[in-house]
């Protein structure tokens, strides 16, 4: 008998990324797709299923091998409804009964989840929470969001929406928010925030090394210039890391987690955004709770979602007979 195989997909604005893995979650393949994320509900999830049937090729495996597939998506699924209410970058999929859509079109059990739940739960099985019973994964890249790992299990809240610090509050005249209010973290601290504030210092004249920059600037780019000497860089990343900072010390205070995961692409500048954001716990956070809980850089890169949906279809046995 032929050995069922999972999918796992992580859907994001720019990229849909598809693994799949024997019963056992060794990962047999992998695939990135461009979203399509301008055209219709039909067309998006055409090219999930798509990105799967290319993925179970890839494993060198049939279509009938498939066993179950889980999805993860920015945004917020109700877990009650098993509907996704509001995905912000991909508007098409608002209210859409995603794991029925699927199923259809896969013939199989599809199990979906919010990214950063996924996100979360990956870590906290196979990566920087490993061992952990109590772990809070934040995702700092476009946007702001974590992930609760709390007596070991997903913790979800009501509906499915608990996690979201990237609307945590932090800066009540600052910047406007996709949500329609002002100052959320994810305004003043994200990579897009970042990205923005320099954009907004090069238009003031003041002279830096960012001027040299040729294209889009990035987070990226102002974390390497900030390293490198660069004054008005600086500044930028000194403004992000503090917000930052009060945002995760408000987590810390309330949930008192064995270990704090950094993940997104704005973890990629390492000990540069770690080693401050350590200090801010250390200083800020209530002594007790501080002293205990380990600052981490995520360990799975962008397997991580993929790994969290690998990790529910195994623990809900979807699939399994």
């Amino acid at each position: 008998m032929t050995e069922k195989l999972f999918a796992a997909i992580d859907l994001g604005g720019t990229k849909i990324y598809t693994v799949i893995a024997d019963s056992e979650m060794k990962i047999l393949s992998r695939i990135q797709l461009l979203t399509p994320a301008r055209e219709d509900t039909r067309t998006l999830l055409s090219s999930l299923a798509g990105s799967v049937h290319a993925a179970l090729e890839r494993a060198g495996a049939g279509r009938h091998s498939l066993a179950a597939c889980g999805i993860c998506v920015a945004g917020f699924f109700d877990c009650r409804s098993r509907l996704l209410l509001d995905s912000p970058n991909l508007p098409q999929v608002n209210n859409l009964p995603l794991e029925k859509e699927l199923e259809e079109m896969l013939g199989v059990p599809v199990l979906a989840e919010n990214d950063a739940n996924a996100a979360a739960l990956g870590e906290a099985r196979f990566g920087a929470g490993a061992g952990s019973r109590h772990m809070a994964y934040v995702t700092v890249s476009t946007g702001i969001g974590a992930g609760l790992v709390l007596d070991g299990r997903l913790f979800r809240g009501n509906r499915g929406f608990s996690g979201e610090i990237g609307h945590m509050a932090v800066k009540p005249d600052g910047p406007p928010c996709g949500c329609g209010r002002r100052g959320c973290l994810e305004t003043v601290a994200s990579g897009t925030a970042i990205a923005r504030n320099a954009q907004e210092m090069l238009a003031s004249a003041r002279k830096t090394a960012l001027a040299d920059i040729k294209g889009k600037i990035t987070a990226s780019d102002v974390f390497t210039a900030a390293a490198a000497g660069d004054i008005p860089a600086r500044e930028i990343v000194d403004e992000a890391i503090h917000y930052l900072g009060i945002g995760l010390v408000n987590l810390v205070n309330l949930l008192d987690p064995e270990v704090l995961v950094i993940g997104g692409g704005v973890a990629n500048a390492g000990e540069a955004l770690l080693a401050p954001l350590r200090s801010i716990l250390t200083e800020k956070a209530a002594t007790h709770i501080a002293k205990h809980v380990e600052l981490k850089k995520a360990a799975l890169g962008r397997d991580a979602g993929a790994i969290g949906m690998l990790c529910l279809l195994r623990e809900s046995r979807l699939g399994r007979h």
